[in-house]
């Protein structure tokens, strides 16, 4: 049983992608995230046994926002209230049930991520302890495992949302014996630079990108308002 869990946050002003809200202002960057939301539920249904929305914040108006948008195979879990390390241990140990389940987990900062780069995350896991995908900032855009214990042993001592989270979760793997395959990097979208890079790659054929219609069709209705805001830095 191949489980692919997504964490996503109800899209809220204020809240929502704060670094990129700095730079376009909170409704763009609240209409941008909504998109890369909808692109990734719209196909990750399709790229796993069992696929999980696993949300947050608990409440009824995040509940109704995904019940809209989720494909009908699609699961929806709240996300309890804990540090990123506490609430990836949470996933694994819900998501793999039994021997012979493997997890894959994404966030939702990354709507073009190659649907090659997930399946072969479950591919590499017959292999494996851990299989990630490495991103642009030093951390990470896809984490999975097959053994639940160890999501425990791996995020005691990461520094999240560091240059080095992907490094001591590395660090974590060696020191617990847990042998680890690295899969193809990509990137997570926080910066008006990565949105430059996300539409480029929408309009280069082969690049491998997955498609982002949602969020292309935002990304154009905002392109002049993003680049006279560049223009006045």
């Amino acid at each position: 049983m191949n489980v692919l869990g997504m964490f996503a946050r109800h899209p809220t002003p204020g809240k929502t992608k704060t670094r990129l809200a700095a730079t376009i202002g909170d409704h763009a960057a609240v209409e941008l995230y909504a998109a890369f939301v909808e692109d990734l539920l719209l196909r990750c249904g399709d790229l796993a046994d069992s696929f999980v929305a696993a949300v947050t914040p608990d409440d009824a108006n995040t509940r109704d926002w995904f019940s809209e948008r989720l494909p009908n195979n699609a699961q929806l879990w709240f996300q309890p209230d804990s540090g990123l390390g506490g609430r990836i241990e949470w996933f694994f140990r819900e998501a793999i049930q039994q021997p012979g389940y493997k997890a894959v987990l994404i966030g939702s900062d990354s709507p073009d991520m190659p649907d090659a780069i997930i399946e072969s995350a479950f591919q590499e896991l017959d292999g494996c302890d851990v299989v990630i995908a490495p991103a642009n900032d030093g951390g990470f855009v896809l984490i999975g495992l097959k053994d639940p214990a160890a999501a425990a042993e791996l995020f005691t001592d990461v520094v999240w949302s560091a240059p080095t989270t992907l490094l001591d979760t590395l660090r974590a793997a060696r020191r617990h014996q847990l042998s680890v395959n690295l899969l193809q990097p990509w990137y997570d979208i926080d910066t008006v630079e990565n949105l430059g890079t996300l539409m480029a790659l929408q309009q280069c054929k082969g690049s491998g990108a997955a498609k982002c219609e949602a969020t292309s069709r935002v990304l154009s209705k905002h392109l002049a308002t993003l680049g006279q805001r560049q223009d006045t830095k």
